[in-house]
């Protein structure tokens, strides 16, 4: 309940908008993998990522968002056999360039962008004595829509950077990165 709560606190400053200011609510549904880099390839496999984000687009060059992404890494550790449930949470914001990519009255257009945002990360084990643990984390993130009208398919690479405190969640705390490298459907309402 506590998660919950902490999330809630952290996405009520995103959600709020300048008096007067004509905003347009998004939501985009997303696949793709998570990619452990750097020392975590060594704790972690490779899996498939599924996940969500809500967005405020202030103007068509500005958006708040928030993520929610879950992942089954496999630890390669001999000692740990069964999956982790990993839950990515967390808020940021992107910068968008804007490009018609076709006729005036087409409707299309691109739409790179570059993000960035904070958040965290529970570790959840399956069917062992090991209890949960949650640490936090930033990203940086490049990606592109091609839009048309109120739909968009999206591409999206994000590089994590967050606290890890080993499998346990009592080893000693260290930096490490990860990718998550993503496609899905963004919808503009």
């Amino acid at each position: 309940m506590r998660k919950i709560i902490a999330i809630t606190a952290l996405l009520v400053p995103f959600l709020a908008t300048p008096a007067g200011a004509a905003t347009m609510p998004e939501y985009r549904v997303l696949a793709g993998a998570y990619v452990p880099t750097g020392d975590m390839a060594d704790v972690f496999e490779s899996s498939m990522l599924v996940g969500m984000q809500g967005a405020v687009e202030l103007n068509e060059r500005f958006h708040f968002v928030a993520s929610f992404g879950y992942a089954t890494p496999k630890p390669k550790s001999f000692a740990f056999t069964n999956d982790v449930h990993l839950y990515q949470y967390d808020v940021g914001a992107e910068l968008f360039g804007v490009y018609a990519a076709s006729g005036e009255n087409d409707h299309w257009t691109v739409r790179p962008f570059v993000g960035a945002g904070l958040g965290g990360r529970t570790y959840d084990f399956q069917d062992t004595e090991l209890a949960s643990h949650s640490d936090w984390g930033g990203y940086g993130s490049l990606g592109a829509e091609l839009q048309h009208r109120n739909i968009a398919a999206r591409l999206e690479a994000r590089g994590y950077l967050s606290r890890f405190n080993g499998l346990r969640g009592n080893e000693e705390t260290a930096t490490r990165n990860d990718l998550v490298l993503g496609g899905g459907l963004s919808f503009h309402f």
